[in-house]
């Protein structure tokens, strides 16, 4: 491409400076322009203090430089923090989806368990139909009337860059075998995509959406590289739950909406430990030997992880609808 001249108006044109003798002759060619009209407390002062100043130098008189009066100052200063105030409170309503904390105890021992291969204790996944009622009982209990399926949009969710995960394992092969680790603690090249997702429930006008995440969002919400497979797979709601729960918070745009997250709890007869396994605490298996456990007939086993799950789930939406009422999204009971 060629460079060419940028064209000025008028309006820029360049005009010549003065010669010396011109201003001899016309002294009004450099004398002050009049000051503007103020634009506030502290531009009066300092319109005023200029002023004063060009006054006695026309004198020939020593300037005598003043500050600006405290008053001044304060009011300045006050301006300005209220400045600051307003964009971070504008800051702050800019997140347009709040979604609610989660029971903490369920995050750290609740929604973990394999599948498949050599899984000695597999764990029970809770009926997505049973979740969801016990889940609008309970609302219902509080007031608060659910309808089915709302969808979001205009969130970003993060996935694994896996293009740039195998650009970098071929940059390191130093022959055509190309080795990549899954080890969960390396850091993966990550990219942001659009977002949506139909949430299980919602109030009638959309300010409060539900979403329960059963097994089947779990594979929707898992991050691994296609074409993989696997004679056993893992299940980590909590992962899971707490990466959605970032994803939701970069919607920035649209109507404010408050988000309430469950997930199933994965019941499982044992508790896992470094030492081996123990009958879960607070289960209805705490109190039997393994070898009761193991004993049990399968329907009788089945019936007991779901009731387990249930009590576990129920902690989880009273725990949301606690916190609702304290943030004032829910009228007290």
């Amino acid at each position: 491409m060629q460079v060419k001249p940028v064209k000025t108006g008028k309006a820029h044109a360049r005009h010549p400076l003065p010669t010396a003798a011109e201003v001899a002759a016309n002294p009004e060619l450099v004398a002050p322009a009049p000051p503007r009209a103020p634009s506030g407390i502290g531009s009066a002062f300092r319109v005023g203090f200029l002023g004063a100043l060009l006054a006695q130098l026309a004198e020939g008189a020593e300037p005598a430089i003043q500050p600006p009066p405290a008053a001044a100052l304060d009011a300045e200063r006050a301006a300005s923090d209220a400045d600051a105030a307003a964009k971070a409170e504008a800051a702050r309503q800019s997140v347009a989806t709040l979604v609610a904390p989660m029971l903490q105890k369920a995050l750290d021992e609740d929604g973990r368990g394999a599948f498949g291969c050599v899984a000695v204790d597999p764990p029970a996944f809770l009926s997505e139909n049973e979740a969801l009622n016990l889940i609008e009982q309970e609302f219902a209990k509080a007031g608060v009337k659910l309808r089915d399926c709302y969808e979001l949009t205009g969130f970003t969710q993060t996935r694994t860059d896996w293009k740039a995960m195998l650009t970098a394992a071929k940059s390191k092969a130093k022959s055509n075998v190309i080795s990549i680790t899954f080890d969960d603690d390396s850091p993966r090249p990550q990219k942001r995509v659009p977002g949506k997702w139909v949430f299980d429930l919602a109030t009638e006008d959309g300010s409060l959406l539900v979403e329960y995440l059963s097994s089947t969002d779990h594979e929707k919400l898992k991050d691994e590289q296609p074409g993989f497979s696997c004679t056993a797979w893992g299940c980590d709601f909590p992962q899971c739950a707490t990466r959605f729960r970032e994803d939701l918070a970069s919607r920035t745009n649209g109507a404010p909406v408050t988000v309430a997250l469950f997930f199933d709890p994965l019941a499982s007869a044992y508790k896992w430990t470094r030492d081996g396994m123990t009958p879960r605490p607070g289960s209805r298996f705490e109190k039997m030997s393994e070898k009761e456990i193991d004993a049990l007939d399968w329907n009788k086993r089945r019936e007991m992880l779901r009731q387990d799950a249930l009590d576990k789930l129920l902690e989880q939406i009273r725990f949301f609808l606690d916190w609702a009422r304290k943030e004032g999204k829910l009228p007290a009971p």
